[in-house]
C-alpha cells in the first residue's frame, strides 16, 4: 500500500484509483447537474412542460453520473442498475410530457430514496476515509427527504415539486463536483503512477 495523499487511504486506492482518470467526466457532470438544478428553480413557474423536460434531463445526467461512479463501490452492479434507472425514467419524462404529477413523484420519489440511502450507507461506511463525506450524507439525506416528500404528496404543485427537485440535483452536482475536483487532486498527487 502507497502512502496516504491528500487524506486519501485505502479506500482511494480501492474504489477511487479508476475514476482518476475519469475526473473530467465526473466533473462535467457534477456541474451540468447544478446547471440543470438551478434552471428547474428558476423555470418552477412555468408550465409542466418545461418541468418534465428539466426533470427528465436531470434523470438522464444522474443516471450517467452514477455509471461514471460506479467503481466507487465494492459492488459495482446496484450503481449500474441505478443508473439505467434513472436514465430509463429521464427518458420517459422527455418522451412522455403529460405523464401525470403523480406517476413522476411516484417514480422519482423511490428513486431518490434508493439512491438517498445508498448515498448515506456510502458516507457512514467511510467517513473516517473519505475527505468531504458530510456532504455525501447531507446529499443522501436530502435525496431520502425529498423522496418520502414525492410519495406522501403525489398532488403536491408543480411549483413545489420543481423546489423540491431542483434543490436535490443542485446539491447532488455540487457533491459529484467536489469528488472531481478531489479526484483531479489526487491525480496531480500521484500523476508518475498513473498516465493519463
Amino acid at each position: 500500500m502507497n502512502a496516504p495523499v491528500g487524506g486519501w487511504t485505502s479506500f482511494s486506492e480501492t474504489f477511487v484509483t479508476p475514476l482518476i482518470r475519469r475526473w473530467k467526466i465526473v466533473l462535467f457532470l457534477g456541474v451540468a447537474l447544478m446547471v440543470v438544478g438551478v434552471l428547474l428553480l428558476l423555470n418552477i413557474v412555468n408550465a409542466a412542460f418545461t418541468l418534465a423536460l428539466l426533470v427528465s434531463v436531470a434523470l438522464v445526467l444522474e443516471g450517467l453520473d452514477e455509471l461514471a461512479q460506479a467503481e466507487r463501490h465494492e459492488i459495482h452492479w446496484p450503481s449500474y442498475v441505478l443508473g439505467a434507472i434513472w436514465i430509463s425514467t429521464g427518458v420517459v419524462a422527455a418522451a412522455w410530457p403529460g405523464v401525470t404529477l403523480w406517476a413522476l413523484a411516484a417514480v422519482a420519489g423511490i428513486g431518490f430514496i434508493v439512491g438517498g440511502v445508498a448515498q448515506i450507507v456510502f458516507a457512514g461506511r467511510y467517513r473516517r476515509l473519505l475527505p468531504g463525506w458530510a456532504l455525501w450524507l447531507v446529499a443522501g439525506t436530502m435525496s431520502v427527504v425529498v423522496g418520502i416528500a414525492c410519495l406522501v404528496w403525489p398532488g403536491v404543485t408543480i411549483l413545489v415539486l420543481g423546489i423540491l427537485l431542483g434543490l436535490r440535483i443542485v446539491m447532488r452536482g455540487a457533491v459529484t463536483t467536489k469528488f472531481a475536483l478531489g479526484l483531479r487532486h489526487m491525480q496531480q498527487m500521484t500523476s508518475p503512477r498513473l498516465p493519463t
